[in-house]
């Protein structure tokens, strides 16, 4: 699974500088900076020099990860802005990756993380969705800025110079126009479609060949009513993976939708299935933010 776009603690920084951090397109390092967290800015606030480009853990999958690429880098704007994918950037085989290592082409054997941002058991929250995901035993949350959760395990991804992760689950919005009894079971069947697109790349994994549904059903996530749907897919480039998506109604927004997606490699070092089930069972309710009114609201 490959990693999402997200802010990363800059690879190329000089250690007497101020901490700051680079934001990661999903395939390159891009000039986007900004200061790490509890640093204030300095003045001027330009941009600093293109980093050496890195790889993507996973689906840090997600998305999310790999969860989305593609898009146009936007020029210009502040560096506090959350850019664009750059359509067309690659990372070489020369780069490090978002955990700082640095790995010899080739290398695709499974690694350990560093220091994880957050401990089993510990919640991920998402703010402006009301919920939040509880990290499993072996899994952590890559980057404290971002609401990703992956497995601790990467490994070189077989179809290109860039890290993946052994697993990974991310919270996110549905569209609004769902409505009636069917709708949790159709958005859901679209929704894993897409997790398995996006966190199993034709780019990193070759395409992938085939699918089935292995699960599927009425589900309650943060007690509310939803619908999960678990493919098996089978990858070009090894591995293979479970990918799953389960779509359930806001607990604070009515008539909202609200989807999980996560899933894992089947091979040698990777989680178990029922890390799925894990996950699926530790979306909490949470505020909506610092502040926010934990009130129901209408869907817009």
């Amino acid at each position: 699974m490959t990693t999402p776009p997200g802010w990363y603690p800059d690879p190329g920084q000089t250690p007497p500088l101020p901490p700051q951090q680079r934001w990661w397109d999903g395939t390159a390092w891009t000039q986007h900076t900004r200061p790490a967290a509890g640093t204030a800015a300095g003045p001027g606030g330009g941009k600093a020099g293109r980093g050496p480009l890195i790889a993507g853990i996973v689906g840090a999958v997600v998305l999310v990860a790999a969860l989305v690429v593609g898009g146009v880098l936007v020029a210009g704007g502040s560096d506090d802005e959350e850019p664009k994918a750059a359509a067309g950037s690659s990372p070489s085989p020369e780069s490090s990756g978002p955990d700082g290592k640095d790995d010899p082409p080739g290398d695709r054997g499974d690694r350990e993380s560093p220091a994880p941002e957050s401990s089993p058991g510990d919640v991920v929250p998402e703010p402006g969705l009301g919920v939040g995901l509880t990290v499993p035993e072996g899994w952590q949350r890559p980057d404290p800025e971002s609401g990703f959760v992956a497995h601790r395990t990467t490994y070189r991804c077989p179809g290109e110079e860039t890290d993946c992760v052994r697993g990974g689950a991310k919270l996110l919005p549905v569209s609004s126009g769902w409505e009636g009894e069917k709708a949790l079971k159709g958005a859901a069947e679209l929704q894993v479609a897409e997790n398995a697109k996006q966190s199993y790349s034709e780019k990193a994994y070759g395409g992938i060949t085939d699918h089935k549904v292995v699960e599927s059903g009425a589900v309650t996530v943060a007690g509310q009513p939803g619908y999960r749907v678990r493919w098996r897919v089978e990858n070009k480039l090894e591995p293979d993976a479970y990918v799953e998506a389960v779509v359930f109604r806001s607990p604070h927004v009515k008539g909202g939708l609200l989807a999980l997606w996560s899933s894992v490699d089947i091979a040698p070092g990777a989680p178990p299935a029922s890390d799925l089930d894990e996950l699926r069972k530790g979306v909490v309710r949470t505020g909506t933010g610092e502040g926010a009114d934990d009130g129901d609201r209408e869907a817009v």
